[in-house]
């Protein structure tokens, strides 16, 4: 019986705005057995589009009207079975709807605006082991920002954001309208996107194709959690991660020196309950053994305590130091005795183990699937990206000489469509969002920590370094 092997092809394609001019393009690498569905993702991402509208495929541009009935289009499963037409782009190659088109596929995103993409062959060649699925390899110009009204919409805007509007755009603009539109686009661009109509940028769409084709797995903070997303959270969560420079990838080398430093507390309790220690009647620490730990770890007056005698029930800080190490697996309560585990006993004596180990499980979601989502976890990871992408989500920075540093949390955690119930509406910058408690007390050490070095402007760069570390390991 004679079988016959089907070599995998990788096609080189060149993909065009239709109606932009000066020409907006892009060239990609892709595997020609790709489903459609995931081939157009892969488009989005190279053109700088943001996965918020649908998508379809067509072997003709429907803009010709007269050969609209020899057309054949691919819709996503969903958009297809409401429509009640047109063919699945899961069970779909690119190789295969190419070869439909005669060698010249349209691509449309945004049924409202109408953005086609004209698609062509440049070269194939063999997949050789190893290669991804796509990759971007050249291009010009940054895609329209969305939601900007089509092709002429969108050079209507760009007239008015160049000083160059056409004659006629002016007729029905109210006086500061052309203001509002540019600031508009300087606010659609995005954050950790500024906006810039002539840069394309290839490592951001680089690095969203990554993202894209490791479907979410990873191996480090950023990675866990985003296996925790259904694939569109994952997919609208991409787009700031790869603006930032994140990837799922593990990144070498050790936790920041000051972080060692700063959970030395955490070796020391192991090391005051390696014996064991018998707690109080009512369950607290011994103020002898408080006491130790407070000058051992230098947080004198952390808790504003006065006096010779520390009490932990007086101590918030050094109780929810202890809360966390119990939590963590450091040490274990039973029968009123407070004991040091064999993990508390081998992170005790290795400072940097010690501070890995807590980092490794800060970064840990806590969630059961993709609909359990954890408000407080989803509110640090939040503020994580926050920081990592260099702006700040403590909300007295809104107060400050800088606040245009300031970017709050509600404005990631509403594309997890979270509800406030206080305020009967959409999470948003007068919500009140928790995060974990390990994340709080590592930001009171730190603040503590600086204040008394007189090193209070250190306290948002280092939570920044901490953030992208936990992220990114």
């Amino acid at each position: 019986m004679t079988g016959v092997i089907s070599l995998q092809r990788m096609l080189t394609v060149r993909i065009e705005l239709v109606g932009s001019d000066p020409l907006i393009w892009r060239t990609m690498d892709m595997d020609d057995s790709l489903m459609l569905d995931e081939a157009g993702l892969a488009l989005q991402c190279a053109m700088g589009w943001e996965h918020a509208h649908l998508q379809a495929f067509h072997s003709i541009n429907p803009h010709l009207r007269s050969r609209t009935d020899e057309a054949i289009t691919w819709y996503e499963e969903q958009s297809r079975l409401e429509i009640g037409l047109g063919e699945a782009q899961e069970t779909t190659t690119l190789g295969q709807a190419l070869r439909a088109a005669e060698g010249e596929l349209y691509f449309e995103y945004d049924f409202g605006d109408g953005w086609m993409h004209k698609i062509t062959v440049v070269s194939q060649h063999a997949k050789a082991a190893g290669d991804p699925p796509y990759r971007v390899v050249d291009g010009e110009l940054r895609a329209p920002l969305e939601d900007s009204g089509g092709i002429h919409g969108w050079y209507e805007k760009l007239g008015f954001f160049n000083g160059n509007p056409a004659p006629d755009s002016w007729e029905d603009l109210e006086d500061d309208e052309a203001e509002q539109i540019i600031a508009w686009m300087h606010w659609r661009g995005g954050r950790w996107n500024p906006f810039n109509p002539g840069v394309f940028d290839a490592e951001v769409a680089g690095r969203r194709l990554e993202l894209l084709a490791a479907q979410g797995a990873g191996f480090n903070g950023l990675g866990r959690w985003f296996e925790s997303m259904d694939p569109e959270l994952r997919l609208a969560m991409s787009v700031p991660a790869a603006q930032i420079g994140l990837g799922l990838q593990p990144a070498g080398g050790p936790p920041p020196s000051w972080f060692i430093q700063l959970v030395r507390p955490f070796t020391v309790l192991a090391e005051l309950c390696s014996d064991g220690l018998i707690l109080t009647k009512a369950g607290w620490m011994p103020p002898k053994v408080v006491g130790d730990l407070v000058e051992r770890s230098d947080l004198e007056g952390i808790d504003f305590e006065s006096g010779s005698s520390k009490r932990e029930n007086n101590m918030l800080t050094v109780a929810r130091i202890r809360e966390a190490a119990q939590r963590m697996g450091h040490l274990r309560k039973a029968k009123g005795v407070l004991t040091t585990t064999q993990r508390g006993r081998k992170l005790m004596d290795d400072p940097t183990a010690m501070a890995e180990h807590m980092a490794s499980r800060l970064a840990q979601y806590k969630g059961n699937d993709v609909r359990d989502r954890n408000i407080e976890c989803d509110s640090t990871f939040a503020g994580w990206l926050i920081r990592a992408g260099r702006y700040i989500p403590d909300r007295m920075q809104r107060y400050s000489a800088q606040p245009e540093f300031f970017l709050d949390r509600s404005e990631i955690l509403e594309i997890f469509g979270y509800w406030d119930p206080n305020q009967q509406r959409p999470v948003n910058g007068d919500s009140w969002l928790p995060s974990v408690e390990e994340w709080y007390l590592v930001e009171r050490l730190l603040e503590y920590r600086l204040h008394r070095e007189d090193k209070k402007e250190e306290l948002n760069p280092r939570l920044a370094e901490l953030s992208r570390y936990l992220l990114q390991h």
